[in-house]
């Protein structure tokens, strides 16, 4: 998962002058009936405007997958679900049904950046996956899980969300990316502190079919480049012939790195960093705990 700055998205759709648009498509469903407007939504899906935007906040990468996105594998999902809501009543049955949670969806949101997130067609549509051994049907589609145990509820329609507690990982939040994490076979596993943590991992796991054999085989490319770059530079730590060489050798390394770690348009960045931070802890490449505190962090 790709974190994506909300100021930096905010910034960008008021320059692009989002309000009016959005304003116009509200003026124009002035007085439907809910289906009447849900009809409208769907023929008019002006967000697809905001796609260029969108594509330049992560380089060309999907949101939920970091996957690189080809010029007609993407779409604008809206992560709360403009037309219906749904869930699984057992996600980790593949013979379980779905239960409906918000008949009409998210309507009033279908034209809010705020809801938008840019997905490639791997995470968001309603498919098997056709590398792996499994009849399962991922994909996010129309599902938008929603904790109601505690202190959340399902918001009403034209209501505030922010009575809502959204399941699913959101690119937009930070500490959401940072739950998810990678190990050396290029799988994706979580980071998370608790047992809510792990379970909220494994329904955006799901749901958004980040365990795509495909992902994973591309990942894994990814970890192992890393991997290569590291002991390429732990050999030149390692051959420095005294103290200053070797203070030298690790300054350059770290910029060499760092050059590698924060180039825009390398995808899969999360397993990358994955890989670095795994490295760290292994006999030998002490150097690079400094860089792990000084750089991911």
């Amino acid at each position: 998962m790709r974190y994506i700055d909300r100021d930096r998205f905010r910034e960008a759709v008021v320059a692009f002058g989002w309000e009016t648009i959005k304003q116009a498509q509200h003026d124009a469903m002035n007085g439907m009936t809910i289906m009447q407007k849900k009809v409208y939504i769907r023929n008019h899906p002006e967000w697809n405007q905001l796609q260029s935007i969108m594509l330049g906040l992560s380089n060309n990468k999907c949101w939920y997958s970091e996957a690189p996105i080809g010029n007609a594998d993407f779409e604008v999902d809206h992560f709360r679900p403009k037309s219906l809501a749904k869930d699984k009543i057992d996600y980790k049955d593949p013979k379980s049904k779905s239960k409906v949670l918000k008949q009409n969806g998210y309507w009033w949101l279908a034209y809010e950046w705020s809801n938008y997130r840019l997905s490639g067609g791997l995470a968001n549509k309603r498919r098997r996956d056709r590398l792996g051994d499994c009849e399962e049907i991922h994909g996010k589609g129309d599902y938008f899980p929603l904790d109601c145990d505690d202190v959340g509820r399902i918001a009403n329609d034209e209501e505030n969300t922010n009575c809502e507690v959204p399941i699913l990982l959101d690119p937009l939040c930070q500490e959401d990316v940072s739950l998810l994490t990678f190990d050396s076979n290029g799988e994706v596993i979580s980071a998370g502190l608790n047992d809510y943590e792990h379970e909220r991992v494994l329904q955006s796991i799901f749901y958004y079919h980040l365990d795509l054999e495909q992902l994973n085989k591309e990942r894994l490319m990814a970890w192992n480049d890393c991997e290569r770059e590291l002991l390429e530079i732990k050999e030149l730590i390692d051959s420095a012939p005294d103290e200053r060489a070797r203070r030298l050798a690790v300054a350059s390394c770290f910029k060499r790195l760092t050059d590698y770690v924060k180039n825009p348009d390398r995808p899969y960045t999360s397993a990358v960093k994955a890989c670095i931070r795994v490295h760290s802890k292994l006999d030998g490449f002490n150097w690079l705990e400094r860089f792990v505190t000084a750089i991911l962090i």
